[in-house]
């Protein structure tokens, strides 16, 4: 898909939303807003991670 993000871009992206809620003095909206985004990640990087586990299983099932 045209401007999806990379694994690492997404990974920098989350560091960088704990960081903020981690050691800035936000909004609350703010630090919400950051945690949904954050969440949303987790979730997809999870996804991503799933299957290249799956695929290395599959490549290397002999």
């Amino acid at each position: 898909m045209p401007g999806e993000k990379t694994y690492e871009e997404k990974l920098a992206r989350l560091t960088e939303i704990v960081d903020k809620i981690e050691h800035e003095v936000l909004p609350l909206q703010q630090t919400l807003d950051l945690y949904v985004e954050g969440k949303k990640l987790t979730e997809e990087l999870g996804f991503e991670l799933q299957k290249a586990e799956e695929l290395l299983k599959e490549t290397t099932k002999n």
